[in-house]
């Protein structure tokens, strides 16, 4: 199955453009070799360059740029992932102006490395000529923009540096010199004192916000392993010790450089681990060729030698992890700072935030000014959000039986409508916290587990009290009395100054209203006979915006509001639109936009009147729309039918009663039952909240 970076976090970011997250980052600004360059060596009198086909066949026009790709390379993602631009321009690039520099501009070169001598063997930009660039176009953006404004963008920018690998590959192995002065782990540290010098130098100049990535596992590399006959062209392990060496004492340096420099925030990207869970899984990405490049016979060409009249070069660089002999494709590079990682694990499928861990939340939490701690999450809603709750009151809408729960943890039905996690429990793992949220009413847990993380949501609630009467399930208000109570059992358990700071501090999620309109306006003939779909939407806005006020009354300041997802494509809204082929419903749809437009102007007019409130619009509804639009590039192959039962109608018992015909693998379904998404589903949901809008509390 082909669960790549772009299949998980890079459409969240660029297809879905009318999410409202707001975005610190000013401007990415790039330093490094190859792996980062958009094209400096174009203009530079060496032979180490790649602005000729087939270089960025990939590219938008099918436009050789200089970049040592078919396609992007990784700060052009990470840059649109922050909301800045689709690519980094080069800084020599005539092209390009310091109006397009001033969110972005990259000084890398093909070819270099920390060690000046690096530079010289292919006569290239050296690291120090880099920052002079970098200097210059200082003084070029405060005669653009004003030196105030300059200075902000400064300070606020991402750095991104991106080098080392040519220090060993291009250098120390091939030529003497270093090796006669410098043991392997001596010509580390001498590395690494030139990129502590480079990043106090940068300190100095204004930046505060860096992240530097370590080396790949280098021995794997096409031309490595086609070099390494007596290994029997394998990996070179010589070579990826020397890259796990490095990092180490990369992470070492970073870590000292943030204890000794007021206000600076830098963090050691390590790209080793995916690189190398990539090279030895490939077909978990959807890899075929993993040893050889695209590019010529993918053995040794890169640069000249990877001709655009070579008839060897692959038609589908998809297929392969690398696109030359040494530098890797466009959707390796969209892997590469954002992966996720399937892996088989106690028999059943999990998902597991990798490089999301490793890279981007550590790169999302450099965007603030301070490090905000979430001491815990906190959750109200339905049963998008309920954890189990509805197992201890009287009610039909529960799911504390199989299959529900087959694939969480020990196979246990917790009463979670789906098959294993659900988005508050990715998010509260994301944030560093407990792996799941455990529900209030649940007897096994106390106020220990609760003082991290606690949900109060109950399965087929509303914010209309009429939407709770229909399956005699817990009302928002009875929700919010629950929450005073653990305020109370929090302030015995921690003390009364912990349990306020710990309120100040939580995330408070809300989420729930697909209930208010399909179960209950479309539903029972109620609330239909008293208003029309858009005053029964200003009815339950003002419902949220007292149940905020009082959440803020409270003492809550991290509020997250969350949205509609596109309900009319639940699979039991398709299977009863038979006039409509079964299709989504679009008026349900139009609902949703109409009522997440409300929510959202709600949250601009509460962070105005409200005091140190920090309240966030969380809209699932485009990353929901697009999975099901284009379910191929998540990796699913079925989206109108859920996975339990007959997929169709079935939920809550039904769904246990059907389950003879339930799938056995739901990782390839969207919907687990006719109403909730699969766990991966929610995975997936979750993760963008994270990046496009949860971020902010990372601050």
């Amino acid at each position: 199955m082909t669960l790549t970076c772009l299949l998980l976090f890079l459409t969240q970011i660029l297809v879905v453009k009318n999410s409202e997250a707001s975005n610190n980052v000013p401007a990415v600004i790039v330093f490094g070799d190859s792996s980062v360059d958009s094209g400096n060596n174009n203009v530079i009198a060496t032979v180490l360059k790649s602005n000729f086909r087939p270089y960025g066949r990939d590219f938008e026009g099918g436009r050789p740029t200089g970049r040592f790709c078919n396609g992007r390379v990784p700060p052009d993602f990470i840059a649109e992932a922050f909301g800045v631009k689709s690519t980094i321009p080069a800084y020599l690039d005539p092209a390009y102006t310091i109006q397009d520099f001033a969110t972005g501009v990259c000084f890398a070169s093909a070819g270099t490395g920390y060690d000046n001598a690096t530079s010289a063997v292919l006569n290239v930009i050296p690291l120090w000529k880099e920052l002079e660039f970098y200097k210059e176009y200082q003084a070029r953006l405060r005669s653009h923009v004003g030196v105030e404004r300059a200075n902000e963008i400064i300070s606020e920018a991402l750095y991104l540096m991106s080098l080392g690998t040519n220090d060993f590959l291009e250098n120390y192995y091939v030529f003497p010199t270093r090796r006669i002065h410098y043991t392997v782990s001596q010509y580390q540290d001498f590395l690494l004192s030139i990129a502590e010098n480079f990043v106090r130098e940068l300190y100095a100049l204004g930046a505060r916000k860096l992240s530097i990535t370590g080396l790949v596992p280098v021995g794997c590399l096409p031309l490595e392993r086609a070099t390494n006959i007596l290994g029997d062209h394998g990996c070179n392990e010589e070579y990826n010790n020397v890259a796990l060496t490095f990092n180490a004492k990369l992470e070492n340096v970073v870590a000292r450089l943030n204890r000794e420099l007021p206000q600076f925030k830098a963090l050691s990207a390590n790209a080793y681990s995916v690189f190398s869970d990539i090279i030895a899984r490939p077909s978990a990405y959807g890899y075929e060729v993993v040893d050889k490049a695209c590019c010529s016979t993918g053995t040794f060409e890169m640069s000249y030698l990877c001709s655009d009249r070579n008839p060897l070069t692959c038609t589908d660089a998809e297929k392969y992890v690398f696109w030359d002999a040494f530098h890797p494709t466009e959707k390796t590079n969209r892997i590469s700072p954002y992966s996720t990682h399937i892996m088989e694990g106690h028999g059943r499928r999990i998902t597991t935030l990798l490089c999301f861990h490793i890279v981007l939340l550590h790169l999302l939490s450099l965007v603030g000014e301070t490090v905000a701690k979430v001491p815990a999450v906190i959750v109200f809603g339905d049963s998008s959000v309920d954890a189990g709750n509805n197992n201890y009151i009287p009610t039909i809408a529960r799911s504390n039986f199989q299959p529900y729960g087959r694939d969480f943890e020990g196979g246990k039905a917790t009463g979670r409508f789906c098959n294993g996690k659900i988005p508050t429990d990715f998010i509260s793992e994301a944030f560093g916290l407990k792996t799941y949220v455990p529900a209030y009413l649940d007897p096994k847990y106390n106020i220990s587990d609760f003082a991290s993380g606690v949900t109060f949501a109950s399965a087929a609630t509303g914010y209309d009290n009429a939407t709770s009467d229909v399956l005699s399930v817990i009302p928002l208000w009875k929700q919010l009395e629950y929450y005073k109570g653990y305020q109370k059992n929090l302030s015995a358990y921690l003390g009364e100054s912990k349990a306020k700071e710990t309120i100040t501090d939580a995330l408070h999620l809300t989420s729930l209203g697909t209930n208010d309109f399909l179960e209950n306006y479309y539903t029972m003939p109620g609330r239909a006979s008293q208003f029309t779909p858009q005053q029964y939407q200003v009815f339950l806005a003002g419902i949220a915006e007292n149940f905020i006020r009082s959440l803020y009354e409270l003492g809550a300041r991290k509020i997250s509001l969350g949205g509609l997802p596109p309900m009319g494509c639940l699979p039991l809204e398709r299977t009863t639109n038979i006039a409509g082929g079964n299709d989504c419903v679009a008026r349900f749809n139009n609902i949703a936009l109409e009522f997440n437009d409300r929510l959202k102007n709600l949250t601009i007019k509460l962070n105005q009147e409200l005091p140190g409130i920090k309240l966030v619009f969380s809209n699932p509804y485009y990353i929901m729309l697009n999975i099901i639009k284009k379910p191929e590039l998540y990796g699913f192959q079925s989206t109108s039918v859920a996975c339990c039962a007959t997929g169709m109608f079935e939920m809550g018992y039904a769904c246990s009663r059907g389950q003879m015909f339930s799938c056995t693998d739901a990782s390839k379904y969207v919907f687990w039952d006719s109403f909730h998404p699969t766990e991966k589903t929610n995975s997936i949901v979750a993760k963008y909240m994270v990046l496009r809008v949860l971020y902010q509390f990372l601050q």
